[in-house]
């Protein structure tokens, strides 16, 4: 396999596929041609710049062809690449840097000096932070030539082809973005639409009425948005994959109806892109995608385990790495799960489970019944304490405040769960609060005043 992103455009162009979009953003369109171009051109001036194999740098990623070449030239340098979210606050980011230990920051173009230069002492690699749902985000990196491989077996386990066109929701500054959107759409010689932030229903269509994607990359929030907007009945939609969070079937129904299927992913900061099945049940993520090894439980749910060769792992902190992997490649994903004829279905997180008189609650099982109550459009479920210290099952529901009922909701739980599972507080929120990528920050909703 080709193993930097100029080799595979380049393979793309001699495989005749040149004149090929490859990629549109809000300003301008380019061929595989003209973009392995201006990878080669880019290269050469970050070269020139003192960038070079194992040089830690940190790029911003924005949802823009320049953003993207960046990315490409320095990663084809064969450097120690973070790729850092453009709407992160400075205080984020300077922390990822630093725990990264990176020497040169490039955002907007612009090459800064952060620390002295240690050549290779980075090895080629790709790092990310992660979602920051329950805590600050870590820094995750691994091998390069893992990783375009993981996503080049995404591709083709999703079925893309050079006849795609794959929407992409997520900024790309997240991981599911641009491994899952960017490497696995330049892998498949398909063309990746990257639109300049979040779009309302309305602008969506119009997106894809102009550009006719096939793909939406995208997360449940927003194909549930869009699903009551119509767009699923705009432009040439032949499937979507979904990532990051729990599919429900309320956000999935106006797809289906419209005929268009809903697949549901999942990965992780550690090992990428694991999993992929057509939409089905709550929890229920599919079988392992090729080369990607998974364990968890049989018959209860246990912690999930996976591994995939050549990624090697690591969480950097303060410029050290830390291994993920134990001997033989296994990274505890910090999921809970059982493992079946069927597939992988996830139960919860580990770190998010709570203990109440010895009773381990997870929050996901609360949340599918709230979720099935009347007025209750989303909700999380998180552990926090009460006036005596104890712990307590909190839910905060998304709803409008006409059709808000505490009680009622409290009583359509007790029906559907036992008793200690019932949450001893319900909230109303306009909306729960979020990351970029569509994760519940439930970290936030554990703070005393949240």
């Amino acid at each position: 396999m080709d193993d930097t992103l100029i080799d595979v455009l380049a393979g793309h162009r001699r495989a005749g596929r040149g004149d090929r979009l490859a990629l549109v953003d809000q300003r301008a369109s380019v061929t595989y041609a003209e973009l392995e171009r201006a990878v080669v051109a880019r290269a050469r001036e970050l070269r020139a710049a003192g960038i070079g194999p194992g040089l830690r740098v940190g790029v911003v990623l924005t949802s823009s062809l320049g953003s993207v070449v960046d990315f490409a030239a320095v990663t084809s340098l064969h450097a120690a690449v973070l790729v850092l979210q453009d709407r992160a606050g400075a205080a984020e980011r300077a922390a990822a840097l630093a725990d990264f230990g990176a020497a040169r920051s490039l955002v907007d173009g612009l090459v800064t000096e952060l620390g002295p230069v240690e050549p290779g002492d980075g090895g080629w690699s790709f790092a990310v932070t992660s979602s920051g749902t329950s805590g600050r985000p870590k820094v995750i990196s691994r091998a390069w030539a893992g990783t375009l491989r993981n996503s080049a077996g995404f591709a083709r386990g999703f079925g893309l082809g050079p006849d795609d066109v794959v929407l992409t929701t997520s900024p790309l500054g997240h991981s599911y973005a641009i491994e899952a959107g960017t490497l696995a759409v330049l892998s498949a010689g398909a063309c990746q639409v990257v639109p300049p932030g979040p779009l309302t229903p309305a602008r969506a269509a119009l997106l894809a009425e102009r550009h006719r994607p096939t793909v939406l990359q995208s997360v449940p929030v927003v194909l549930d948005w869009w699903g009551r907007g119509e767009v699923p009945r705009a432009g040439g939609w032949q499937r979507c994959v979904s990532a990051g969070d729990v599919l429900t079937a309320g956000a999935v129904a106006a797809w289906h109806e419209a005929g268009v299927p809903v697949y549901d992913h999942y990965g992780n900061s550690e090992l990428g892109q694991l999993t992929l099945t057509p939409a089905g049940g709550q929890g229920a993520v599919g079988r392992p995608l090729p080369d990607v090894g998974l364990t968890a439980g049989s018959d209860t749910p246990a912690p999930v385990a996976a591994q995939y060769p050549g990624l090697a792992p690591v969480r950097m902190e303060a410029g050290r790495a830390v291994p993920l992997a134990d001997g033989a490649g296994w990274v505890t994903t910090g999921d809970l799960g059982v493992l079946g004829d069927d597939g992988l279905r996830l139960t919860g997180r580990s770190d998010l489970l709570i203990n109440i008189g010895g009773n381990k609650i997870s929050p996901a099982e609360v949340e599918s019944a709230l979720r099935g109550l009347p007025g209750v459009s989303d909700c999380a479920v998180v552990g926090r304490p009460g006036p005596a210290g104890e712990s307590q099952v909190w839910a905060f529901v998304e709803a409008g405040a006409d059709e808000f009922d505490a009680a009622a909701l409290r009583r359509g739980a007790r029906e559907l769960l036992v008793a200690v599972k019932v949450p001893s507080v319900i909230r109303r929120v306009d909306r729960l609060p979020r990351t970029g990528s569509g994760k519940i920050r439930r970290g936030l909703l554990m703070e005393a005043d949240a």
